[in-house]
């Protein structure tokens, strides 16, 4: 495991014992270029002038401070893998750290432990970052820049001051994304006995950080809107089979008893897991057709011919995009291996999981080639992670979302 990653720079804050009791273990066992910390404070100014691959970060004595100057780290260096070390946590401190840190362990974790995580980690990043999917990305004309509403929520939801009637006045601000969440909250994906008038409520309901989620979300789908000159399939039903994947997937985790972090970040996952396809279809929509077409004919998944026909596929895209947007590492995960689960290193029940098997699931969208883009089911997968026992579970959860699909 070490032998892979030799060469990498990893920057440590070196600011309680047990993170000095890892970087030396580290330092020792590895070739690693590795820079010590002992200040929060000399944290920035250290990555400025060493650039790194990996950071370390203990959450020490004041979680909160720490999440915030890892906000900021996110924010000048996203291309960091972030690894945070931290004991108890509060809710949000446990929230805020699933978003802003690749992975989370254990003060007490061994080196062995934390080798293996960064080794993933930067397994992970490559794949993201290949420099077949940065120059097609790059080679589009304009990429969504996100709402202003959406990091004001963001900035919301990290705050322990902030509550529903706030958020929904954030809201308010924007007429016609009210008039969505009050659409979202009312439609059958969520299923409410009666219906919700007021944005306050409906805030109340859904919660903060799925109300921004489905902010993302639709911004992101109406940015690339369907045209005249698209015929193949219909983008709203994209948008919508997304909407019951990210509700199955976020039951699919809660039946495991996953983290209710783990349970929003398959929900996000789900909403965004097919967003590349949009992208490939319309950057091009003569050869996207072209390339369903022939996937029909084969009968081959169009990732593979995606793949084939444009050195890119719409997971690898779509998860691209969504890195350049600093969104939660596990989320891009998901988005990046939905497809091809076994590829992802890890054998725990993650994001990524709940979003496989709720897309393999659920009835494809139509197009008129014939092409099914849904996943098709990795047992192999399944059952290296220890989850082929759920799978009768999971069938009947996944059938209570089938009806919503074709949903308009």
């Amino acid at each position: 495991m070490t032998s892979q990653i030799l060469k990498h720079s990893a920057v440590f804050c070196q600011v309680c014992p047990q993170s000095v009791r890892l970087g030396k273990a580290i330092s020792d066992t590895t070739d690693w270029n590795t820079v010590s910390v002992k200040r929060l404070d000399e944290l920035l100014a250290v990555l400025d002038s060493n650039p790194a691959d990996v950071l370390v970060l203990p959450l020490g004595d004041n979680p909160t401070q720490v999440l915030e100057l890892l906000a900021k780290v996110v924010e000048k260096h996203p291309n960091v893998i972030r690894v945070v070390l931290s004991g108890y946590l509060t809710p949000l401190q446990t929230a805020r750290a699933s978003e802003l840190a690749h992975h989370s362990l254990s003060l007490d974790c061994s080196p062995d432990e934390l080798i293996e995580d960064i080794s993933n980690s930067i397994h992970v990043a490559g794949l993201i970052n290949k420099p077949a999917v940065k120059n097609y990305i790059t080679s589009l004309q304009t990429l969504p820049v996100l709402p202003d509403v959406y990091d004001k929520l963001n900035k919301a939801l990290s705050s322990e001051r902030s509550n529903a009637r706030q958020i929904a006045q954030i809201l308010e601000q924007d007429p016609v994304m009210t008039a969505k969440v009050m659409q979202w909250v009312n439609s059958a994906f969520f299923g409410l006995s009666r219906d919700i008038n007021r944005m306050q409520e409906a805030v109340a309901i859904l919660g903060i950080r799925m109300i921004r989620d489905l902010v993302l979300t639709s911004h992101l789908f109406d940015a690339y809107p369907q045209t005249d000159v698209w015929k193949s399939f219909s983008f709203k039903q994209i948008h919508q089979r997304s909407m019951a994947v990210a509700r199955a997937a976020q039951h699919i985790a809660r039946s495991v008893k996953a983290d209710r972090h783990v349970q929003a970040q398959a929900f996000l996952a789900g909403l965004l897991h097919d967003f590349g396809i949009l992208v490939l279809a319309s950057q091009n929509p003569a050869e996207y057709h072209r390339i369903i077409s022939k996937a029909s004919l084969m009968d081959q998944p169009v990732y593979a011919i995606e793949k084939l026909e444009l050195g890119v596929t719409h997971a690898e895209a779509g998860a691209y995009m969504l890195a350049l947007w600093n969104l939660p590492p596990r989320v891009i995960e998901a988005v990046l291996f939905h497809h091809f689960p076994k590829a992802n290193p890890e054998n725990v029940f993650t994001p990524l999981t709940a979003v496989h098997v709720a897309d393999a699931l659920l009835p494809p969208a139509t197009s008129v080639v014939g092409c099914d883009m849904s996943s098709r089911l990795s047992m192999d997968y399944i059952k290296r992670i220890g989850m082929g026992t759920e799978l009768d579970h999971w069938q009947l959860i996944t059938a209570d979302y089938q009806t919503q699909v074709g949903f308009v």
